[in-house]
């Protein structure tokens, strides 16, 4: 059992202090009063007095318990409803991808962002955005427990190129926002204090797949339930055909609450689940790479 200390002590006193006084004075009702009646008002008014409050507050909480209880219910099930139309539709897969094209760079998640429960991204809440959205794309994975995701790593340990086995793609386009395109590489054997990839921009032709998202939002009432979701999809660009998309949903248990200094949407519960290896940090990357195959040795 947990101890606080003194201040448990003092409030257990308290309590106890509360107990006796209550006791005392129902007695004092009791043994002074001549005539029953006296006896059975004083008794019943001492009783009003120390248990009404009591109940009061335990309704109240009661209410309050009820309540939640059932916004919970009701976010769940519509999550649970939301959850049938979630996961992925690949259409065809590539071989041997050497790069891709992100039309979009997922932002960097603020403090603000995990609070609000309009979050445009809040269908994928704990995925890396910025630099290392980017950089995702360009790191290989590594294999701790197979068939199961491994994690995601760009430093080369110098000794007979590991990395040559491991899948990853050997380029990253990206469209910024000044309009150009600008290639990123991975930078191999550089102090840690370097940074890991190359960017230049980009004269000639670009990535032939892109990948881009977009928050759903046809529901906005979902919103109001702590429910979110989230498309990415995958482009052949030579013709504009969709050639797959992945759709997840998540859902806010908490809704909102900032109690033991929460993080909201950091809580969120995502389907389909996110469980295995960095699946949570890299959740684009983990599915683009099922369907553009990298090729061997990028």
């Amino acid at each position: 059992m947990l101890e606080l200390g003194a201040g448990a002590d003092i409030l257990r006193a308290i309590g106890w202090l509360y107990i006796g006084f209550f006791a005392a004075l129902l007695w004092a009702c009791l043994w002074f009063p001549r005539r029953w009646w006296q006896k059975i008002v004083w008794a019943v008014a001492v009783l009003l007095v120390f248990l009404l409050p009591m109940y009061w507050r335990q309704a109240e909480k009661s209410r309050i318990v009820d309540a939640r209880k059932a916004r919970y219910e009701k976010g769940k099930a519509l999550f649970d409803e939301r959850c049938k139309t979630a996961g992925e539709k690949v259409y065809k897969t590539v071989e041997d991808v050497e790069g891709v094209l992100l039309q979009e760079v997922w932002p960097r998640a603020s403090n603000s962002d995990w609070h609000d429960p309009h979050w445009p991204n809040a269908g994928l809440p704990d995925q890396y955005g910025a630099e290392s959205y980017i950089q995702s794309f360009i790191m290989w994975e590594h294999q701790q427990h197979p068939p199961q995701r491994g994690y995601l790593n760009t430093k080369d340990r110098g000794a007979h190129d590991w990395y040559k086995s491991l899948p990853g793609y050997a380029f990253v386009d990206v469209k910024e926002g000044d309009g150009f395109v600008y290639r990123y590489r991975p930078v191999r054997r550089v102090p840690p204090e370097l940074k890991s990839m190359s960017r230049e921009r980009l004269s000639g032709a670009t990535a032939r797949y892109a990948i881009s998202f977009r928050g759903i939002t046809a529901n906005p009432a979902d919103r109001e339930q702590w429910v979110a979701g989230m498309t990415v999809l995958i482009t052949d660009t030579q013709n504009n055909e969709v050639i797959a998309e992945k759709t997840w949903y998540s859902f806010e248990r908490g809704f909102g609450s900032k109690s033991g200094w929460r993080s909201p949407w950091l809580f969120a519960i995502t389907c389909p689940e996110l469980t295995e290896g960095e699946s949570s940090r890299y959740a684009t990357r983990f599915f683009v790479d099922q369907v553009l195959k990298p090729k061997q040795e990028n």
